[in-house]
């Protein structure tokens, strides 16, 4: 079995600042994270996207849509989010 994705968060202190998600499929997932954000009042600071041979890494900054920190159940309900979104992987197993 192959590694469909890997999410990391960069978190400082209690403030949720970016996540990385990196996947083995060279196509974005920023169109379905950024509609999930904004659901949350959050905005993308910053985006930036690195293709690799098979894979694609993505970089999201994140900020509330006031200008202020993501942190305590706003970081939490946004990383939940987030995970579901990076590791939906739409081929169907083989059997």
């Amino acid at each position: 079995m192959s590694l469909v994705a890997r999410v990391r968060f960069d978190q400082r202190g209690s403030r949720l600042h970016a996540v990385e998600i990196i996947r083995n499929r060279r196509s974005p997932v920023i169109e379905a994270v950024h509609g999930t954000l904004l659901a949350l009042g959050i905005v993308v600071h910053s985006y930036q996207a690195r293709p690799r041979a098979t894979r694609l890494v993505e970089r999201i900054v994140l900020q509330r849509r006031d200008g202020g920190s993501v942190e305590g159940v706003l970081s939490e309900a946004t990383r939940a989010a987030i995970l579901p979104i990076a590791f939906y992987d739409p081929k169907p197993p083989e059997a």
